[in-house]
Parts: C-alpha cells; structure tokens; sequence
C-alpha cells in the first residue's frame, strides 16, 4: 500500500510541475524547402536536420526532479536516434542516400559523433511527467564533406573561367516538376549528357551543404547569398528520365553552361540554386 501510495502522490506532483521549454524551437517558414521523413524533417534552405525524441516518466523514481530527469535522458537517446535515421534518409544523388553511405562504418562513426552533438532546441514537459525534446543539427561542412566522401573521387573537373566573371550564380526553376532535394543533382542537357554536378564542384562549393541550395520562388533564390547579385535564371523542361533529383535543361541553356569563352567560375564553386516546389 505504501508504494502505491507514494507512486499516487509521485504522479500527482508531476502533473502539477509543468515548468516548460527551455528553448524556442523557431519553426521553419513558409518559404522553407522542408522534407519531412519518417523520424524528423531536413530543412534544405536552412541545411539543418531536426528530429524529436521522448522520454516516459519513471513512477519508481524517488522525487519529482529524479523522475524529470530520466525522462530527459531516455527522451535525449530517443532523439539522437531519431536523428541519425533522418540523416539516413537524405538524398546524396539519384543513386544513393546517406543511409547507403552510412553502411561504411568510418562514414557512420564519423556522422554517429556528429549527431552526438546535436542541439536541443526545445523542451516540452507534460502532465503524465513525460517529456519531449526537439534537437537539431547543421549540414554543414563536416557533415557534408563526410558524406561526399562516398560519392565523390578523383580530381574535380575545370571548368572555363575565361574573363571576367559577369555571371555570379545560376537559379534554376524546377518548379511543379516535384523534385527531390539532394545534395549532389545532376542538371544534363536534353540528350541526358550531363551539364553540372558533382565532379565539377570543388571542396569549397561541396561545404555549403551540398552543390546546390533549393527554395521555394524565384524572388528567395534572388536574394540569397549563395548565387550573388547577377546570376543567370534558366527553366527547367522535366525530370531526368528515372530519377526524381536529376533536371534536364534545354539544350540552349546547356551550351551557355558549357561556353569555352565564358567564366564558369561560379558553377566550381557550387553557386547555384533550385527552385523547387
């Protein structure tokens, strides 16, 4: 009777201790490109991966502040596994995901120990002394870098950078195409022959998240850092044939990306952005 009682009044103090959120989790606009996968959500204009993890209160525990805690750290080890599988399921090209890649057990210690260092962004407390937390982390350079380890060899190849660079970025709108954000897309011309990806983007391009960054309207890719003031602004005409990350160009738009007496410089450093939906 005794323990019963004491797991009454553990549950009762609990209910009534709902001192909450640490931290204000700052929800991604609406001008976000955000893929929600089974255990979290990839933020591609923002290269960040969220995921939340929850913890059930223990009635065993001695007090109310032991019981919180445990639920904070079975809610922590929740998460950080709910954050791996995230990453897991994002796109590196039309082939392979990082969950692929992660089969390798360097890549996957090395991505094990980055997500190990996660922020949490958000503590919920509830009434039944379970607790939530939302915890994120950037795709950045290491992340990326990691991950391009498995996809990427040899030298990458030179493009022209012939004059001056009068072009500063290229904003391609794939808009109502339903492409799928990758961190390596491949744009090729109407033959399939491909145009930009990968094996022309050096380190530096790699490390913003990827080759290419993706938003919502042609006005965010306008005003965004990574294409520069004057980029070029080409359509897209379709998905490559059997993938859904891959976009055909006309083959006027291929030809002046592949112009011999142009500066290029621009696509070797990863500056460009996909209008998606």
């Amino acid at each position: 009777m005794k323990s019963i009682r004491t797991a009454t009044v553990l549950a009762a103090a609990l209910a009534l201790s709902l001192a909450s959120v640490a931290y204000a989790q700052g929800d991604p606009s609406d001008d976000s490109v955000v893929q929600k996968l089974a255990h979290g959500q990839v933020d591609w204009s923002n290269k960040t991966v969220t995921a939340t993890g929850s913890g059930a209160a223990s009635l065993k525990a001695k007090s109310v502040a032991v019981a919180r805690l445990k639920a904070e750290r079975a809610a922590k080890i929740d998460a950080l596994r709910n954050i791996v599988e995230t990453i897991q399921g994002i796109q590196i090209n039309s082939k392979r995901s990082a969950g692929d890649l992660m089969s390798n057990g360097e890549i996957k210690s090395k991505i094990m120990g980055m997500a190990r260092n996660f922020k949490v962004v958000d503590t919920r407390y509830y009434s039944d002394g379970s607790v939530d937390v939302v915890v994120q982390m950037p795709i950045d350079d290491q992340l990326t870098s990691t991950l391009f380890q498995g996809v990427k060899s040899g030298k990458t190849r030179k493009l022209p950078a012939a004059g001056d660079a009068t072009v500063s970025g290229l904003i391609i709108n794939a808009k109502s195409l339903g492409v799928v954000p990758s961190m390596a897309p491949r744009v090729v011309d109407e033959g399939g022959k491909e145009v930009y990806g990968a094996a022309v983007v050096g380190n530096k391009g790699i490390a913003q998240g990827g080759i290419a960054g993706y938003v919502k309207d042609v006005g965010a890719a306008q005003s965004s850092e990574r294409i520069g003031k004057s980029p070029m602004v080409i359509k897209a005409l379709s998905l490559a044939k059997g993938t859904k990350t891959d976009i055909v160009v006309s083959n006027a738009d291929a030809d002046k990306l592949r112009d011999p007496n142009s500066n290029l410089s621009f696509l070797s450093e990863g500056k460009v952005v996909i209008v998606v939906d």
